[in-house]
């Protein structure tokens, strides 16, 4: 069925008359259905089992007094095989979209905002949950120890992208047993944070001065770890835009190891390659992001 097949049956569905389109991610489509509310119809069968979690997630973030709006699910359903929620319209406008526009000093605030945000992302800390990624119902890979549940992701997604690996990557094996090496070298049980887990431009919202206004899009990639995870994204992420200028990335790196220190370079830095491996599954679907994953483990 085609995207706006997809959007008259739910539409009908929920007896809603109007629907103007938002946008549009890797699985899903959003449309702002009046009221304060938006309407993501999904194109992904798996879905049907991520959504209820989503639903659940979103409602304990409530609780917690961020500084920014997050997504609030206030329904979610299914017609024709179809899977949709309604979620509260959240403020703000797409960074990635804004940020070009800005001169070079209204740049800088903008950056700072990005990464002002995150600390207050990781005051959120579920000690009851395993590490590992709590909104995955396909994999629902977790583990006791952080890096064991590094290593076993990691493992997962080579069970599907490892022969394109072995064809377009030579020494992938010594790539991999390196990885998992540096591995021991973390802590075992840090505080269990939130960790966005694809956390850059694409994903946060800002006000017409790129200040942050909402953080969105908590994924089967958000995880119960480590915060450094998220710096790995917010930087390494970044490289995709091509907008983004060297002044930028320096402005960016200052600011990291302004607000973490130098040392959380080698950590952030594995993560990187930890995101390369954990995206290398997708050679055919995603060649773009493939080609990413390549060019850090090709680094290594």
């Amino acid at each position: 069925m085609t995207e706006r097949g997809r959007l008259a049956a739910v539409l009908r569905h929920l007896k809603i008359h109007t629907a103007s389109f938002v946008g549009r991610g890797m699985t899903s489509s959003l449309y702002d259905i009046g009221g304060g509310r938006v309407l993501k119809v999904h194109n992904d069968q798996q879905a049907h089992g991520y959504l209820p979690r989503l639903q659940r997630f979103s409602e304990q973030l409530q609780s917690f007094p961020l500084p920014f709006a997050v997504p609030h699910i206030y329904e979610y359903g299914e017609v024709e095989e179809i899977h949709y929620h309604i979620e509260r319209r959240l403020p703000g406008q797409d960074f990635a979209e804004l940020f070009p526009r800005l001169t070079a000093v209204e740049r800088r605030r903008a950056i700072a905002s990005y990464l002002d945000g995150l600390p207050h992302l990781h005051a959120v800390q579920m000690p009851q949950l395993p590490y590992g990624e709590p909104l995955n119902p396909q994999e629902d890979i977790t583990s006791q120890t952080w890096p064991g549940y590094l290593q076993t992701r990691v493992e997962a997604t080579l069970a599907r992208s490892y022969s394109d690996l072995k064809e377009d990557l030579p020494g992938v094996n010594r790539i991999v047993d390196g990885f998992f090496r540096e591995l021991s070298a973390l802590p075992s049980r840090p505080q269990k944070c939130l960790v966005h887990g694809d956390y850059f431009p694409g994903n946060v919202l800002s006000d017409g001065r790129g200040i942050l206004t909402a953080v969105v899009d908590f994924s089967p990639l958000t995880l119960i770890g480590d915060p450094l995870m998220d710096l790995a994204g917010a930087y390494y992420f970044c490289r995709i835009f091509d907008f983004v200028t060297a002044a930028d990335y320096d402005f960016l790196r200052s600011r990291i190891t302004e607000r973490y220190g130098a040392h959380s370079w080698e950590r952030i830095d594995l993560y990187h390659t930890f995101y390369a491996f954990r995206f290398s599954d997708c050679k055919t679907s995603d060649n773009d992001t493939y080609r990413w994953s390549l060019s850090r483990l090709r680094a290594l």
